[in-house]
């Protein structure tokens, strides 16, 4: 009964977010509170049992995003994000495919090294200032951003939540071994389909639109940086803010209190007299919230039982197959269902609740399945999974946060076609691979 409620739940908190009807944040604080009521019935009414359901929510992401955020507000005020996108402008040479292939590209690139939730809150606010300058519309470049972004995140340890997860519950699973395993194909495979397909989506919009003639000189002479002293502080916290992002697989310290630490340095530089104001004008709220509410609702449901009943479901059809298929059923049972669950549901709780599934399989089929095989399987599902929909993943709704505070709002529908057409091709091709490589 509760899988049945904690499903129904969350397929009624879908509904309304697609249909639009009030804003999404509402709708993911309604679900949360229906779902915190049913799980505190079921459990005689204990409010113990919710109080250690908080502890278990991600208030680590939330608080990468409230310091980043941050800092981030603290950089726009500046003009280096204009200053950026006439540089970027000039490198496109005047053509709308070149000017997406290239931001894509870079965030692909940057995403590998840097958590894609990160990289969207640098990357977007210089997007909108570019096509704002060109007088387009931001949101086929920022949905092809965040979509490559995903994908990029994939190949390495420190890219996406999920692998963070695998890597530390996993001794035989490291950060060389994503590279040398998950890496190769992204980059071959995954990274230049993806480019492909979101130029063929977008073709109408990148060809019916006209490259306006630039004078670079006078963009560059209009949009410079016009805060120098602010630039230097916030940028060089920043600087050491993403250094010691990279710096994670060494010191492991939460990326969380790293970007609170840099963003409370800034502000004490940089506005010490009037918090309010960076707190009123720099942190999206909305988004804030609706991330707890969604958090709650799908930690509730996985108290519930949700996940553990899909990752049950899975473990008994492989365990069903006969010896020389079992490897090849894993894999891709594995691959698909990680990455249909992680369209539509938080993609970090499932890969914790999916982890000691994998591990059992590996311990009591020894001898046909393999526990890093198996690892790379989930990870590819669960990171290539977050594209799916506009909740899949934490950098897609940051991105829709962004566009909608600038006047141009991104709904569920807006990146549904070209997200899940982005999800099925790399997921095929993560299947391809990995039946070609380990079987």
């Amino acid at each position: 009964n509760s899988v049945l409620i904690a499903g129904l739940i969350m397929i009624f908190v879908y509904i309304f977010i697609l249909l639009e009807v009030i804003h999404r944040t509402l709708v993911a604080i309604f679900g949360s509170l229906v779902a915190l009521f049913f799980f505190f019935l079921m459990h005689g009414g204990h409010t113990e049992s919710i109080s250690t359901l908080m502890l278990h929510m991600e208030w680590s992401t939330l608080g990468l995003l409230f310091g980043m955020m941050l800092l981030v507000g603290e950089l726009s005020h500046t003009g280096v994000f204009e200053w950026c996108a006439v540089r970027l402008l000039v490198a496109s040479k005047g053509s709308f495919n070149r000017l997406m292939i290239l931001l894509c590209g870079l965030v692909g690139l940057s995403s590998a090294f840097l958590d894609n939730v990160t990289t969207m809150l640098l990357i977007a606010p210089v997007t909108i200032d570019m096509c704002n300058i060109l007088g387009v519309d931001p949101r086929p470049y920022l949905i092809g951003e965040v979509l490559l972004s995903n994908v990029g995140g994939t190949a390495t340890l420190i890219g996406d939540p999920p692998n963070i997860i695998i890597g530390s519950s996993f001794d035989e699973v490291g950060f060389v071994d994503f590279i040398i395993n998950i890496l190769p194909c992204i980059f071959f495979f995954c990274v230049p389909a993806s480019l492909l397909l979101i130029v063929k989506i977008y073709k109408y919009y990148l060809t019916s639109e006209k490259m306006v003639a630039l004078d670079v000189r006078q963009l560059k002479k209009t949009y410079q940086v016009y805060d120098e002293p602010r630039l230097l502080i916030a940028g060089t916290t920043t600087f050491f803010v993403i250094l010691m992002f990279f710096l994670h697989p060494v010191h492991h310290k939460d990326t969380a209190w790293i970007a609170l630490l840099g963003a409370f340095i800034t502000i004490a530089f940089t506005n010490p007299h009037d918090v309010q104001d960076a707190l009123r004008n720099h942190v999206e709220w909305d988004t804030l919230l609706f991330f707890a509410g969604l958090f709650v609702l799908v930690e509730v449901c996985a108290a519930m039982g949700l996940l553990q009943a899909i990752g049950d479901a899975l473990a008994s059809v492989i365990k069903a197959q006969p010896e020389e298929n079992q490897m090849t059923i894993a894999i891709t049972l594995i691959l698909w269902v990680s990455a249909i669950t992680s369209a539509f549901l938080d993609n970090i709780p499932y890969t914790a609740t999916m982890i000691p599934v994998v591990k059992i399989l590996a311990d009591e089929l020894p001898d046909t399945l393999n526990i890093k095989t198996l690892a790379w399987a989930l990870s590819f599902g669960a990171c290539l999974g977050g594209n799916g929909t506009l909740l899949g993943a934490s950098a897609n709704i940051v991105t829709a946060g962004i566009s909608t505070s600038r006047g141009y709002g991104i709904s569920f529908l807006n990146f549904l076609y070209p997200g899940m057409l982005v999800m099925i091709a790399t997921v095929a091709i993560a299947n391809i691979y990995m039946l070609v490589v380990y079987v």
